[in-house]
């Protein structure tokens, strides 16, 4: 932190990422900025590294941290002391994300985020997040102990050698027991900045298999084997099976917008189906990175998705319970 009127942001470049430009390193974990965005920020000299003001031409290191300084807001209190712990060893930390907190600090959330609760859930280490989940999004969360790790699970992650596993509730009856999805994925280019659109941008695939359904709403499972923004989401929206709760894929964002405004409504929400998208990262599955063995990491549904399932008569509690075992 710097001063009382700022907060600064950090950004750790790892491997993969390595002597690239600083303006397209930030584009790519900026999600909410296009590059020129970016540039505007270092033009303004918000951006610094090596404890200087930066610019866009800058060739980043594998290591170094690159602080954005943002005006500080008041920000609403945590409403979490501290995060559950899924898995734990001398070189990882596994989390069960809740819904409703972001897994990095942007402009607008500092307090509420994964890596600032954790920073004062466990004060005698520093965390490195390898990947991150969106902020409605529930489930398994991974972070690095050290550099090193972090460093070797960025390559793995880049490299697609994670498998991972979410669990969705679709509206519709999902009409597939299995169904693949390859369509690929870039930025909508409306009104909505941070929406994607499926069939045209980056090739994306993702494996779906229906787990249970009734007439309205289905259990989704899903597999992707790329890493695009909003993927699931996205191709779901496109098969005409949006995420319940959705507020940036139902009704071509509306309600995303009235979010963003403050002025949504429990009359909005109720037409979503869900207060938040019910997405749940359920499963994560790689080789540990210093020891090379097979690791899974699961975590069961939060209540709250527990309880849109038991809410339909074709979903019974029974069919939910014998899915968790």
């Amino acid at each position: 932190m710097t001063g009382s009127l700022f907060v600064e942001v950090p950004f750790e470049v790892q491997k993969p990422q390595d002597n690239i430009r600083l303006d397209l390193f930030l584009a790519s974990r900026l999600k909410r900025y296009s590059r020129v965005q970016v540039q505007n920020l270092i033009r303004e000299g918000r951006v610094f590294t090596r404890g200087r003001a930066a610019k866009a031409s800058f060739r980043v290191q594998a290591g170094e941290i690159v602080f954005i300084r943002y005006p500080r807001k008041i920000e609403a209190e945590c409403p979490f002391n501290e995060l559950d712990v899924l898995y734990q060893d001398q070189d990882l930390l596994a989390i069960n994300k809740p819904a409703g907190i972001l897994s990095h600090p942007t402009d607008k959330s500092v307090k509420n985020t994964v890596t600032e609760i954790l920073k004062r859930q466990f004060s005698d280490f520093k965390l490195h997040p390898v990947h991150r989940l969106d902020r409605e999004t529930s489930g398994v969360l991974l972070l690095a102990k050290s550099r090193e790790i972090a460093s070797i699970l960025c390559e793995v992650f880049s490299n697609r050698q994670v498998f991972k596993e979410y669990h969705a509730i679709v509206i519709g009856k999902f009409p597939w027991k299995e169904k693949i999805v390859e369509v690929p994925i870039g930025k909508e280019g409306l009104n909505i900045y941070s929406r994607q659109a499926a069939g045209q941008g980056a090739w994306a695939k993702t494996e779906f298999k229906r787990l249970l359904s009734s007439d309205d709403y289905s259990l989704v499972s899903a597999r992707p084997k790329t890493g695009r923004l909003h993927q699931i989401r996205v191709h779901l929206a496109y098969l005409g099976y949006p995420v319940l709760g959705d507020k940036l894929y139902i009704n071509d964002g509306k309600a995303y917008l009235k979010a963003v405004e403050r002025t949504i409504t429990e009359s909005d929400l109720n037409d979503l189906g869900a207060k938040r998208q019910m997405l749940h990262a359920f499963e994560l599955s790689l080789s540990h990175p210093r020891t090379g063995l097979p690791l899974t990491i699961r975590a069961d549904w939060p209540q709250d998705f527990k309880a849109v399932l038991s809410a339909y008569n074709e979903i019974t509690q029974e069919s939910v319970q014998a899915l968790l075992k």
